[in-house]
């Protein structure tokens, strides 16, 4: 009996049991506001169970979509809540795939404020899906993605499509047998269910039952309640997406050729690269130079030229200028390779742009990373995030921020210009001198609004600072207005003008002096300046002083 039950277990963990005849799953896209208000109790007098794949985009109208807390009232009646992503993107292409983690990442926090688990399934917006996609998905811990019919069946056209074989088809790319639209017929629906036999099950998209707001995708609550009555009277297994996980093997998935397809095929020949990608390849004998630098690998100079990777071999390094006399060594981070050693779910997609490298005096292998600024928070809310976490005043506007690059100076220096969507322009400039950097944050106020209770993170990253990178605060020195970290009788301190706070976060590791702005009235400009320095010798004594 139980040599029996290890093997029932093999089974299930491989996905070798049989995907039962008439299994049926239900999806539903969009949150809209019939999915709470009609379908979900519709579904559970049916005891039918359902994947309902929200996203944040249309959440300002409230007639007509969910919020967050009527998501989280499905989640309680027992229904799956998948992840459509934040902005509902076109994540087809490189470009849109390199926004997928961040947006997937935001829809999990705000899940996770109204009590709704971390989603294990994934609806393609707009039915839209590329090999980029893919693998974010698949390195994020997705268990299940569905795309729709296209492209077995013509988008648009009345057809059935395939239905999901675990045998055939990759858990992170399951097609849509149909996809329910306004021109819909109860016959077709019954076409569509005849693929529901033993080892396949029919995949069923729905968007709002009604969907006011999208009627391209409505379907009549009178044809819903045919449909389901049809389901329920012939004895359908009615499933959500992840109660396939019993019969797929999750650990050795089929080798599906959908996993490099892109749809809808680009219109253009050349397809949109992240913007970082771009930059890169616009200079890439420049980034080369700064890889070396930073020691990156080969893979990891893959993820700064993207795919498919430049013959970087080839290409001659161009060194940056040279530094005047004893200065130190300041570079941009070449993005890629994460700064951070720990809490890495709290900076999604870290944008390269406000990140210098400043190497050690005594170790030129080494170096602190400068986030200037890691975020801005003004009276208006968050109004600047060098990476993605907590929502921006302009992520809960679906606006999505691009990275700037640095501009190198000729002395060596880094100076960058970031103007945000309502007019606010913030940026930053970096001088290298001898043990010392100068650095200055300043922003200009070409809004309409006042801007007050200006607060900046500016944060020193330690990764890649050999002796100072142990996941600790033990060997952080916090002596407002400095903020430093010792390793022996050698230190890293920075310091602010104005400075709100000094702390550490020990898991990154990293350490901060937060300075305060001055509110910023219309037309005008604000700015505040500090240093980061080293010191090397006997103890200083007493307190840290500024140089």
């Amino acid at each position: 009996m139980a040599a029996a039950s290890t093997l029932a277990l093999a089974r299930r963990a491989t996905g070798e049991i049989q995907i039962p005849a008439k299994s049926v799953v239900l999806t539903f896209d969009d949150a809209v506001k019939s999915h709470r208000t009609f379908v979900a109790p519709l579904l559970k007098d049916l005891n039918f169970r359902a994947t309902f794949f929200v996203t944040h985009l249309w959440m300002d109208d409230l007639d007509n979509f969910m919020t967050w807390s009527e998501i989280a009232e499905i989640h309680g009646l027992g229904f799956e809540i998948g992840n459509h992503a934040w902005t509902h993107g076109d994540f087809s292409t490189p470009r849109g795939a390199s926004h997928l983690a961040g947006e997937l990442a935001l829809t999990e926090n705000e899940l996770e404020k109204v009590g709704v688990p971390r989603p294990v399934s994934f609806a393609y917006c707009g039915n839209n899906f590329g090999p980029e996609a893919f693998r974010v998905l698949r390195d994020a811990g997705y268990r299940f993605a569905r795309r729709g019919l296209p492209p077995e069946a013509e988008y648009g056209k009345l057809q059935v499509g395939a239905a999901f074989d675990p045998r055939k088809h990759h858990p992170l790319l399951i097609p849509s047998t149909g996809d329910a639209y306004p021109n819909w017929t109860f016959e077709h629906f019954e076409r569509v269910l005849a693929e529901a036999r033993e080892g396949q099950a029919v995949i069923l998209q729905f968007h709002g039952v009604p969907d006011r707001a999208h009627p391209w995708v409505h379907t009549p609550p009178e044809s819903f309640e045919r449909y389901m009555a049809y389901l329920k009277k012939h004895a359908f297994r009615v499933l959500a997406l992840r109660d396939l996980r019993p019969f797929v093997d999750l650990t050795h998935p089929p080798r599906d050729p959908m996993e490099q397809t892109r749809y809808p095929l680009p219109q253009h020949a050349k397809l949109p690269l992240p913007v970082e990608v771009e930059a890169t390849r616009a200079d890439l004998p420049y980034w080369i130079a700064d890889m070396r630098a930073h020691h990156y690998t080969g893979a990891e100079a893959t993820l700064v030229c993207g795919e498919p990777k430049p013959e970087v071999e080839n290409v001659p390094a161009s060194e940056p200028t040279t530094r005047e006399g004893r200065a130190l060594v300041v570079r941009p981070y070449p993005g890629g390779r994460h700064p951070r050693i720990g809490f890495l779910d709290g900076a999604i997609d870290p944008m390269r742009g406000t990140k210098a490298s400043i190497f050690l005096p005594w170790d030129p292998a080494s170096y602190v990373v400068v986030d200037l600024p890691e975020a801005i928070f003004t009276n208006l809310g968050l109004l600047f995030l060098a990476h993605t976490h907590v929502p921006t005043i302009w992520n809960d506007r679906n606006i999505m921020i691009e990275n700037a690059d640095w501009r190198r100076l000729p002395n060596g220096g880094l100076a960058s210009h970031w103007v945000l969507p309502n007019g606010v322009a913030f940026g930053a400039s970096i001088e290298p001198r001898e043990q010392l950097v100068e650095m200055e944050l300043s922003l200009e106020n070409a809004s309409a609004r006042p801007l007050t209770s200006i607060r900046a993170q500016i944060c020193v990253l330690l990764k890649s600072a050999s002796g100072f990178n142990t996941q600790t605060n033990d060997n952080k020195v916090l002596r407002k207005p400095i903020a430093g970290v010792r390793d022996g009788d050698r230190m890293i301190l920075t310091s602010w003008q104005n400075c709100g706070r000094v702390w550490a976060n020990a898991p990154v590791p990293c350490f901060h002096s937060d300075p305060m702005l001055p509110d910023c009235a219309p037309g005008q400009i604000v700015r505040v300046r500090g240093r980061l320095w080293f010191h090397e010798g006997p103890d200083m004594g007493g307190e840290p002083e500024v140089p």
